[in-house]
């Protein structure tokens, strides 16, 4: 019952929670768990509980509940493309599976990856395995008790699920909307004297255009699961010119894994900083192998996620893309990772997302872009022109097709299953 422990050791008439305009102290989410406990220990007789709800405030008070009586909670997306009686089926089997490894009477939640294809796969941790960090992470993003912290989404997202339960662990206030509407959020902002944001790269830089006047309260700036380059830091610090920002570059089934501030950025875009306190990261075939303490059940360190990369001279990190990120056409490798960067270099890109398709047996590199503005025809030479400064000419995708808006999980995240030429 850690989780629900630490919010009742709170101070009670301390702001824990702004949600949608309504706020709630440590007390209130204290007394909402509280009586949501006793009615899942009346219905559940599993130990696993699937939690699908739409709103922020269920899932966070049925996590904290669940917590409370010793019931493993597991927020399911909205998304996701499985029932929760399907989700369910998978947990136990996971469960059933790494108890065969290591002592599971220390799990206290589950959590599922983002991952836009396939069947989700699920992962059990310890309250050690977040927590335990969390004094670590939080001195490095700098949360102190007196932190409000801005974000928007789902806790079905581990990144905000994490940086919620670090807020409390600090005695922090969250707050957050469920709205996509980046005006909201930047109101919010003001009104609620929000000192942090955190937000995911392509949600991030929709503030720039909402934000008219500089905004000082901004002390920190979060972000990670996307690339974020010096440019994009430049104009943050524009509207929030107080502020520190930092991308962390992380994994559902490890922890925290490295980070780079703002003034350490430079023109690569896939630059992903230094090791945090505490992890190892080693290079092997051009492959990260990461040994942390902060895992969840059943693997073993050093572990990969298949993720490549490389290393300069001064120990930085940077990221190159993951294994199948790697296309091959007509017998020549290209990362889809480094052609997406190319093309959120162009001005006029907001998102890009690379697949390959099979045309009567050729394999066509293609992209789908997302454009700042409406499209105009005479980009397309222009966007080829600059493509050429930074990409071989086969890293150059044959067929370009702009799309109003590109298809996003709960997460943030392109779901390229649902990108098609027609």
């Amino acid at each position: 019952m850690q989780y629900y422990k630490m919010i009742c050791e709170q101070p009670e008439e301390k702001e824990a929670l702004v949600l949608n305009d309504k706020s709630y102290t440590y007390e209130d989410l204290q007394l909402l768990a509280s009586k949501r406990a006793k009615v899942l220990l009346s219905k559940e007789t599993s130990k696993i509980h699937i939690i699908r709800k739409e709103h922020i405030l269920e899932q966070l008070i049925d996590f904290l509940a669940c917590n409370a009586v010793g019931i493993i909670p597991l927020i399911m997306p909205n998304d996701c493309k499985i029932t929760k009686e399907e989700v369910w089926q998978l947990a136990q089997n996971e469960l059933e599976k790494i108890d065969k490894k290591t002592d599971t009477t220390k799990v206290c939640m589950a959590v599922m990856t983002s991952g836009t294809t396939g069947i989700p796969k699920i992962y059990f941790r310890t309250y050690e395995s977040w927590a335990g960090f969390f004094g670590v992470q939080n001195d490095i993003f700098q949360v102190t008790k007196d932190s409000r912290l801005f974000t928007q989404g789902s806790l079905a997202f581990t990144g905000n699920l994490n940086l919620y339960l670090a807020q409390f662990y600090a005695g922090g206030t969250v707050i957050a909307l469920e709205a996509f509407w980046p005006k909201s959020w930047q109101q919010a902002i003001e009104k609620y004297h929000a000192n942090a944001i955190y937000l995911i790269p392509s949600k991030l830089m929709l503030l720039p255009k909402v934000q008219k006047e500089p905004y000082k309260e901004i002390r920190m700036i979060l972000s990670g699961s996307q690339s974020l380059g010096i440019e994009d830091a430049k104009a943050l610090k524009m509207i929030y010119p107080n502020t520190e920002i930092i991308l962390y570059y992380g994994a559902s089934e490890l922890n925290y894994i490295t980070y780079v501030t703002g003034q350490q950025m430079n023109e690569k875009r896939n630059l992903i900083g230094k090791a945090f306190p505490g992890v190892t990261v080693e290079l092997k075939k051009d492959e990260f192998y990461i040994d942390t303490a902060y895992h969840v059940e059943g693997i073993t360190t050093p572990y990969t996620l298949h993720d490549t990369g490389y290393c300069d001279t001064e120990g930085n990190f940077y990221f190159t893309g993951r294994k199948d990120d790697i296309l091959n056409i007509r017998g020549r490798k290209i990362s889809a990772l480094k052609v997406e960067n190319a093309f959120l270099q162009i001005d006029e890109v907001k998102e890009a997302a690379v697949k390959v398709r099979t045309h009567h047996s050729e394999t066509i590199l293609e992209v789908y872009v997302e454009a700042k503005e409406d499209f105009l025809e005479r980009y397309r030479q222009k966007w080829h022109n600059e493509l050429k400064k930074v990409l071989a000419s086969y890293e150059i995708p044959r067929c370009i097709y702009v799309r109003k808006q590109l298809p996003k999980n709960d997460s943030g995240k392109i779901i390229k299953d649902k990108l098609h030429p027609d």
